[in-house]
């Protein structure tokens, strides 16, 4: 079975729809807001868990939870990156707020979790 947007990063950087109009909506649900479980998600967008899980797992071949974290991660990924260049010294605290500003608790709960999914942050 051919998965037509498997990459996560695809879909945070594109600036055009994909044409899929559940993953349309959900990519604009994560960027419009903090969400953080499936459960989060399905209830902001009004539908059932399963059908959102569902359609997810068919068009990106991703369980909705790893999708919504691999999104998270992208997310952080590209806050850290265009953090100005002043907060460098600081990585602590601006890992710390970019790791709220995803959803997490502190970036010590953050940084194993984007170890898990290979992300580099």
């Amino acid at each position: 079975m051919k998965v037509p947007y498997p990459d996560v990063e695809q879909l945070y950087t594109a600036a055009m729809p994909t044409g899929e109009p559940i993953l349309d909506e959900t990519v604009g649900y994560l960027r419009r807001s903090q969400v953080i479980t499936p459960a989060d998600l399905a209830l902001l967008m009004d539908v059932e868990k399963r059908h959102l899980y569902g359609a997810i797992r068919l068009l990106t071949g991703l369980p909705l939870g790893d999708f919504i974290t691999r999104w998270r991660l992208a997310q952080a990924r590209d806050l850290l990156h265009h953090a100005p260049y002043a907060a460098i010294a600081r990585r602590t605290q601006r890992l710390d707020a970019v790791a709220r500003r995803c959803g997490w608790r502190s970036y010590r709960v953050m940084l194993p979790v984007a170890r898990r999914y290979g992300y580099e942050l």
